[in-house]
């Protein structure tokens, strides 16, 4: 609900609501008079949108021009609405063997829910046309065989099986598995082994060998030919090729485990006639370490750390993946330049992140600025790795107090009776911060109680006032000069027990046939 108000009175005063965008499918709507929104006729569907952004005028009426307009967004929560689908409607195991044995892999049927958590777990089940020959195992879809077959007794099978997902209203869906028999004479085409398994490294070169299949029939054993099954996926048939009279299977094309980890060539061999059979090859595609980490988008590029940071704080964090598979694809972080002193270190976490911590104090006016190069390395044999730069800007702080030029302090002589504005001294300090922090303001804060002398606070230059000075009034001032910079919190020489006092000559006023008369003493830190 939204809600607005209007100090107006009567009809002036009163609300009207209403969507101006973000519902063109019509999937909400709202109260003209309370602004409660509900949904609309049309359905809410989060496959399609998980989110809508509604913008709701409140207004007085359609020819007023008082009007406020404010965004609403509404977060569609899933529900188990969604059935699951399955890869192919039918299935096709043509020309099966009728000798099969009792767990022979047949067929897997694969089915995606688009529904989350639960929603989207499916399980498979057998409905009808098995006869008690087939099971499909509930999680992975292999449809396998659970009896003796036999062609004379039925060639083939149409089998329903089911798809549901795991959570109310536990939505279906069916295919069909559509499984023919080989009928078999008496001296039937057998493989040696009902199904083959190897292991090839990725990038092997084309014409390596893979492994070789063998079949045999009693009737015409030096007859047989070998073959592709045409449902083998055309994935694995641009890489591979089998030799005919041999049963040779070799490499054709470029394996890349990252494109396929694995493949599955289902092998037929022929006599002729109708003495067929027909294995599975599964080949496992053997990682190597063929790709260098990557560097995320996310990676810190820059990064800002004030001097004051305390060692052990974390100041950056970097993450990198590399697309192999076991240790080639683990990650780890190191420093490879710009880390002077060692100043900063970098911790690997879960072979994904490189968090970098301060490893030592900071000092901005020795060093402003690293520029770190970030190197992610695999464990591969040899190692891949990658750089990524980082800069670290160093932060000021006040860290500094100022330091007066002279550190001695100063003597001065100046005659009684001056005008106004005459200079008399100027105090020089520096402070190695910068900005602010470097910044200094020069006081008088004791000696001064006639304000005789005025010092610029910028400038640091000690004047005379209109009011000169008079010898028979006071001979020498002692001042007391504090500096200070501008920081948060400022700080200053009389702080850090540095202060400094200049002390000043008052010469009498020189009369004829006399001499001026000099008062002086030593200036003491």
């Amino acid at each position: 609900m939204v809600q607005a108000t209007d100090a107006d009175q009567g009809e002036n005063g009163r609300v009207l609501y209403r969507i101006l965008s973000g519902n063109s499918g019509g999937q909400f709507s709202i109260d003209l008079l309370s602004g409660l929104i509900t949904r609309g006729q049309r359905a809410l569907d989060r496959e399609t949108s998980s989110s809508h952004l509604l913008e709701v005028e409140a207004y007085n009426s359609d020819q007023g021009s008082m009007r406020s307009s404010v965004r609403v967004i509404v977060y569609v929560e899933d529900v188990n609405d969604e059935r699951p689908v399955f890869t192919q409607q039918q299935y096709n195991r043509l020309g099966l063997r009728e000798t099969a044995g009792i767990g022979t892999s047949v067929i897997v049927v694969r089915a995606a829910d688009p529904d989350t958590g639960d929603g989207g777990a499916v399980s498979y089940a057998m409905v009808a046309g098995s006869d008690r020959k087939f099971e499909v195992d509930i999680s992975t879809g292999l449809v396998t065989t659970v009896d003796y077959l036999d062609y004379e007794t039925k060639t083939s099978y149409l089998m329903n099986i089911s798809a549901t997902d795991q959570a109310p209203p536990f939505n279906r869906a069916f295919c069909t598995v559509y499984v023919t028999l080989l009928n078999e004479l008496d001296e039937a085409v057998a493989f040696l082994m009902a199904g083959y398994e190897t292991s090839l490294r990725e990038n092997i070169a084309t014409g390596t060998e893979v492994i070789q299949v063998r079949a045999q029939s009693a009737d015409n054993l030096n007859q047989l030919t070998y073959r592709f099954d045409p449902d083998t996926s055309p994935a694995a048939l641009a890489l591979f090729k089998i030799d005919s009279v041999t049963g040779r299977i070799t490499v054709t094309g470029l394996i890349d485990r990252e494109r396929g980890d694995s493949y599955t060539l289902t092998v037929v061999a022929d006599d002729g006639g109708p003495k067929r059979g027909s294995t599975v090859v599964s080949i496992t595609i053997l990682d190597e370490n063929d790709n260098s980490p990557e560097f995320d988008l996310t990676s810190d590029l820059s990064v800002n750390v004030p001097e004051d940071t305390p060692m052990g704080r974390r100041v950056a964090v970097v993450l990198a993946r590399d697309r192999d598979a076991g240790r080639n694809g683990l990650v780890n972080f190191t420093l490879a330049a710009g880390n002077m002193q060692d100043v900063f270190e970098i911790r690997t976490i879960n072979n994904t992140y490189g968090d970098i911590y301060v490893n030592a104090p900071l000092d901005r006016e020795a060093i402003d600025r690293y520029l770190l190069k970030v190197r992610a390395t695999d464990n591969g044999s040899p190692p891949r790795f990658t750089d990524h730069s980082l800069t670290i800007n160093i932060v000021d702080v006040n860290d500094n107090t100022p330091v007066v030029q002279s550190p001695r302090g100063y003597n001065v002589s100046i005659s009684e009776n001056v005008g106004g504005g005459t200079s008399v001294l100027r105090v020089v300090a520096t402070d190695r911060d910068i900005g602010p922090n470097g910044m200094l303001s020069y006081y008088i804060t004791d000696g001064n109680q006639d304000l005789t002398f005025r010092m610029d606070r910028m400038t640091g230059e000690i004047v005379t006032r209109p009011s000169p000075p008079d010898r028979e009034r006071q001979q020498q001032y002692t001042l007391t000069v504090t500096v200070e910079d501008e920081g948060n919190p400022p700080l200053s020489v009389r702080e850090h027990l540095c202060e400094w006092v200049g002390v000043f000559y008052v010469v009498n006023l020189i009369l004829p046939n006399a001499s001026p008369i000099l008062h002086s003493e030593t200036f003491n830190l």
